[in-house]
């Protein structure tokens, strides 16, 4: 694939990105007009880093492509291609601090992904089969798969849980030079000299951006989050590291600097975790005991013990228990507020305000209501419906990418965790549907419409009939029957052929 085209790719990724939020803001626009009988205009933010450089607006480079490559091809031919500076953007992280990351210019990026993807096709071999991170040949759903079936058969075990303290920025250069040079990993040498130069880049903010910084950084540490190239590079770092776990014999499992350690034999766990402060030493990178959960036991609450203990451990966006593999509670807890917000934006925010549209309550169906009940179902479903799961349950599974949330988890078997999901969600939702009915009549509505009144046992299978007769649907989506659905279609085809794929970034679910 010759680069422009590359380019012109990733331009048409970021701006149906844009254009697909820029029309998602408009449509809850106008549902929040019709809900509240008045003009509502959100604004529509572009990314601020657009700003600082015309390379980093897609639809001013794709408009330049043309000229944007000839430039870079002529750097490569020549061997002095340098990438400009990326730019530091903050990322929200679910404590409510924020993570700084570097935003490369679309062009560079571009450069990244297409060497990434060469050195990982030649270097693949040579990586762990227990590395999951930043992988084409697998992925976190092949990770939850090796952990939940190692844990499976056993009634108490040791485990060992260490982070990184600020992984990515403490990676030595020379060790990673060292390692490429030592343990032969296929780079060439203009390969080493663009990896060299997106090292030798320094973040800028985007006050004081320079697309050339005044002197250029001598080899140190620190490897840029945010471009591929880091990705291959942080992988070569934990090298070492991998080989020497492997060659202790412990069950692990990798993502980035995300570890997880388990072995039946408490004195192997502990040639472990010394293996990783002295390999993490090399690398530059230092344990960090605050987010580290240490050495413990790995048994069922009623096991006696003669040491720490732990009955559920997680890892990326699972937990796992002695018999289940169910989401982490956090991952469950930003589920739940999605959901909670849906609710209570259709169902009282305006009405607890005082605007009232008479004509959102029919004489037959709450308008409000049936709104909320498709939003969650398209969170939960993505573009599923009822009939349509019930006919993959009937008429044997598509091998498709499943869309919606529960996508994330098709390794995930903890039906009582969805039941309580399902449990939650029905109480929340006739909670605040009761509420509702209230400052209706409190707005002079003396009867009101299907589903109100009915019980709460009865409400995940409610129907309503329109004005014109048509049985409309309002029953509550579930949990369980998407949870069931997409573990079946893993069962059938293979989670990753199923489920969406990702790092611990996609189970934040940003709203």
């Amino acid at each position: 694939m010759d680069f422009e085209r590359s380019l012109l790719i990733e331009c048409g990724k970021l701006i149906r990105r844009f254009e697909r939020y820029a029309y998602e803001l408009r449509q809850e626009d106008f549902r929040r007009e019709r809900r509240s009988g008045k003009l509502s205009r959100g604004t529509i933010h572009r990314p601020a880093y657009w700003d600082t450089d015309r390379l980093f607006n897609p639809f001013l480079v794709r408009a330049a492509s043309a000229s944007i490559s000839r430039a870079i091809g002529m750097g490569l031919k020549n061997g002095n291609y340098q990438p400009f500076n990326p730019v530091l953007y903050s990322v929200p992280k679910s404590d409510g601090s924020t993570r700084q990351t570097s935003v490369f210019n679309i062009a560079d990026a571009t450069i990244s992904r297409q060497v990434y993807k060469t050195l990982l096709k030649k270097n693949i071999s040579r990586m762990s089969s227990y590395s999951y991170a930043y992988r084409s040949d697998l992925t976190v759903h092949d990770a939850i798969q090796h952990i939940a079936l190692d844990f499976a058969d056993q009634k108490r075990i040791f485990l060992a849980e260490y982070d990184f303290t600020k992984y990515f920025d403490s990676i030595s250069h020379g060790y990673l030079w060292q390692l490429i040079s030592d343990k032969k990993f296929f780079v060439t040498d203009s390969e080493k000299s663009i990896l060299e130069s997106y090292l030798n880049t320094e973040p800028q903010e985007q006050a004081s951006y320079q697309r050339v910084s005044s002197a250029l950084k001598e080899p140190g540490v620190g490897i840029p989050q945010g471009t591929s190239i880091s990705l291959f590079l942080a992988n070569v770092a934990a090298w070492e590291i991998d080989r020497a776990l492997e060659r202790l014999g412990v069950g692990f499992a990798r993502y980035a600097d995300d570890t997880l350690i388990w072995s039946n034999d408490y004195g192997r766990i502990c040639e472990a975790v010394n293996t990783l402060t002295v390999l993490g030493d090399k690398i530059g990178a230092k344990i960090n005991l605050k987010k580290s959960g240490g050495v413990s036991i790995f048994a069922p609450n009623d096991a006696p013990v003669e040491m720490k203990t732990k009955s559920s451990v997680e890892f990326v966006g699972y937990s796992f228990t002695h018999q289940t593999t169910g989401m982490r509670k956090s991952v469950a807890a930003r589920i739940k507020k999605r959901i909670s917000y849906i609710i209570w934006a259709n169902l009282l925010e305006q009405i607890e305000k005082g605007n009232h549209v008479p004509s959102r309550v029919t004489q037959t169906i709450d308008r409000d209501y049936l709104v909320m009940i498709k939003q969650i179902r398209r969170y939960l479903y993505g573009n599923l419906t009822e009939e349509r799961i019930s006919r993959f349950r009937d008429a044997g599974i598509t091998r498709m990418n499943f869309p919606g949330v529960m996508s994330y988890f098709p390794a995930l078997d903890n039906v009582t965790q969805l039941k309580d999901l399902d449990g939650w969600m029905l109480h929340t939702i006739y909670t605040s549907l009761a509420k509702r009915g209230k400052l209706l009549h409190a707005h002079g509505r003396l009867s009101l419409p299907s589903p109100h009144g009915i019980r709460e046992a009865d409400l995940p299978w409610a129907k309503a009939k329109s004005a014109s007769g048509k049985v409309v649907d309002l029953r509550m989506p579930s949990f369980v029957r998407m949870g069931t659905l997409i573990k079946d279609a893993a069962a059938v085809h293979g989670p990753n052929a199923v489920g969406k794929s990702g790092g611990p970034q996609h189970y934040h679910y940003a709203d």
